[in-house]
C-alpha cells in the first residue's frame, strides 16, 4: 500500500462541512505537563476505540503542544514514546494550516502518517 498517495487523495479532499475544528482536551489554565499528558490519553483511548479522526485530532493537538515547546524535549518525552512523538508531530505539520481538512479525510490514519519516509512527509508538507 502506498501511503502517500493515500493521504496526499484525503489532503485534496473538498472540505464540504461547515464544521469548526473542536477545542483542545484541555484548558488554558492547565499546567504544560498536564496539557500533554492529558491529549496523550485522549489520542491512545481514541486508537483503542477505533476512532480514526478522532485520533488524527488528538495528534494534531498533541503536535501543537510539543511545538510549543513550554519545557524541554526531554521532559516531553518522558510522557509519550518517541512513536507517538514522531506521529504528533507530523501530524501538526501536515494540517498546521488547515486542521478542519481532518474531517474531510476518509482513510488516512496516524500509524500510515508514523510511516511515510522523511522525503515523502516533506513533500507533503511543502504541497498543502
Amino acid at each position: 500500500m502506498d501511503y502517500y498517495n493515500t493521504i496526499f487523495q484525503d489532503l485534496l479532499e473538498e472540505n464540504n462541512t461547515q464544521l469548526n475544528m473542536q477545542d483542545a482536551s484541555y484548558s488554558g489554565e492547565m499546567d504544560y505537563r498536564t496539557k500533554i499528558e492529558l491529549t496523550y490519553e485522549c489520542l491512545i483511548r481514541a486508537l483503542r476505540l477505533k476512532q480514526r479522526i478522532s485520533s488524527l485530532i488528538f495528534a494534531y493537538f498533541l503536535g501543537q503542544l510539543i511545538e510549543k515547546r513550554e519545557t524541554t524535549r526531554r521532559v516531553i518525552k518522558q510522557i509519550i514514546s518517541e512513536h507517538y512523538y514522531i506521529i504528533a508531530i507530523r501530524t501538526y505539520y501536515i494540517f498546521e494550516v488547515n486542521p478542519v481538512q481532518i474531517y474531510a479525510t476518509k482513510e488516512m490514519t496516524i500509524n500510515m502518517i508514523r510511516k511515510l519516509k522523511q522525503k515523502e512527509f516533506t513533500q507533503l508538507t511543502l504541497e498543502f
